[in-house]
């Protein structure tokens, strides 16, 4: 048993869609469970459609719903070619409009998009993409079943961010699933959404339907964990900076949680955690390209597995500096800082200890004025916007020093505000100033996995750190 998962980009357009036919029917010997995120961009339409009704804009979001409705109606005369399968297809559509513009009258006379109308909202997406995969499936002549999140992904109320219940998921998926996938049903259910005990739809954070593939992989202890994307896996550099990134062939868990939790959008970084609990390795293949190998994610990795893996990088990020008001203990002024972000719920991403305190790294969007007043109550504050980090990932990585010397020599002509080492050993984070992110990926690109390095740079690198 396997769980596909199949991102916006692969089910954007009939032909992609009718690929992603292709690659399921390919896979049916394995027993597949499908999961599918909404078209690509249709997430973002649907938020402008709650934005532009909240703002009283009643006919742009009226506007942007019959755009949005009409590529789902466009995929569906392109691709379900059987009559009755159209015409029921189309009314459950329509009902879901219904629905929407419901949501969009109320949002419009309260003038407020709350969280958790955003989060049905949002529910749309999924549910559209995967009611059309379900019966493109049926079409072929494979037997398909579609499934609803509200059956079995039940989360807290923390509404744009909440939190599975994953012992109360296990159990409906056992009872739910398990008995379709035995008699030769393809389950396709949603990525991204899921349920409240109370029956309110809720999201588990952006572009989280990798998640929701590995917690389902998890709960029914499958093989597989395959993540169907439109680049070949996991590359040392993203694409659009780097066109001539190479695939990564393998990762370790730590390693690639490290990468997404540094800005590498292949993966979301919760992905991993399910994965690690039940050993269950996870395949990223390309579905514009499914004879792929793509990259391997997984717990035990090869000896040549190699030194360097990939470069990430943020963007929009300000260093913080805070020093102590009075003498206090180093640790002790330390966890009163954590404190202080644990409360704002904000993610540091990376630290060092400076002569007088500490330097940390935040998303500037999550700099808010509240945190700031709060760090102020601990120490003296001071900000640096506008910054970006960049971080280089690989095995024991901290400790070659030919490697670090490489990356350091590349990007001397730039301003380096801070180096942070990576507490697991797998990453170097350097923080630039924000203009500079996206040509310091391509020196240290260029120097690490660039052309003067012939493909088997990982074993000769590693092989390098061992004399």
């Amino acid at each position: 048993m396997i769980v596909m998962k199949f991102g916006g980009t692969s089910t954007q357009d009939a032909p992609a869609i009718a690929n992603v036919v292709e690659i399921i029917k390919a896979h049916l010997h394995q027993k597949p469970i499908v999961v599918v995120s909404a078209i690509a961009q249709a997430t973002n339409m649907l938020e402008k459609i709650g934005k532009f009704a909240a703002d009283k804009n009643d006919r742009e979001a009226r506007e942007t719903l019959t755009q949005l409705f009409s590529r789902h109606f466009t995929i569906i005369d392109q691709l379900i070619r059987h009559i009755t399968r159209n015409r029921n297809l189309r009314s459950v559509l329509d009902a879901m409009r219904e629905e929407i513009e419901t949501i969009i009258k109320g949002v419009t006379i309260l003038r407020e998009l709350t969280p958790r109308t955003l989060d049905t909202l949002y529910s749309y997406g999924e549910l559209l993409s995967s009611r059309i995969v379900s019966v493109a499936l049926q079409d072929h002549g494979i037997q398909s079943e579609w499934i609803d999140t509200k059956d079995f992904m039940f989360t807290d109320e923390n509404f744009n961010r909440a939190t599975p219940y994953l012992d109360i998921i296990e159990e409906k998926l056992k009872s739910n699933l398990l008995h379709l996938v035995n008699n030769g049903v393809v389950p396709v259910t949603q990525g991204f959404i899921g349920i409240t005990l109370s029956g309110r739809r809720t999201t588990m954070g952006r572009e989280s339907s990798d998640y929701s593939a590995a917690i389902i992989g998890a709960a029914l202890d499958v093989d597989d964990i395959q993540i169907w994307t439109d680049v070949d896996g996991v590359l040392t550099a993203d694409p659009a900076v780097v066109p001539d990134a190479k695939k990564v062939k393998t990762l370790s868990f730590k390693e690639a949680y490290e990468l997404s939790y540094f800005g590498a959008k292949v993966l979301h970084p919760n992905t991993m955690l399910p994965a690690i609990e039940k050993s269950i390795p996870i395949h990223i293949y390309n579905s514009r390209r499914p004879q792929s190998t793509g990259t391997l994610v997984t717990a035990a990795l090869p000896s040549t597995s190699g030194v360097l893996k990939s470069i990430a990088y943020k963007r929009n990020i300000t260093l913080i500096s805070i020093s102590p008001q009075k003498r206090i203990g180093q640790y002790i002024f330390w966890e009163h800082i954590q404190n202080v972000f644990t409360k704002h719920g904000i993610t540091i991403l990376a630290s060092v200890t400076a002569e007088y305190g500490y330097s940390i790294a935040a998303e500037e969007k999550q700099t808010t004025q509240a945190l700031l007043q709060d760090l102020n109550d601990v120490g003296i504050v001071s900000i640096n916007e506008k910054k970006c980090i960049i971080s280089v990932l690989g095995s024991s990585i901290t400790q070659n020093p030919g490697v670090l010397n490489r990356i350091f020599g590349s990007i001397s002509d730039f301003n380096i505000n801070m180096i942070s080492f990576g507490a697991s050993q797998f990453s170097i984070n350097i923080v630039l100033e924000d203009g500079d992110a996206l040509e310091a990926v391509r020196e240290i690109h260029s120097e690490l996995f660039g052309e003067v390095f012939t493909d088997d740079i990982f074993e000769v690198l590693d092989q390098q750190k061992k004399k």
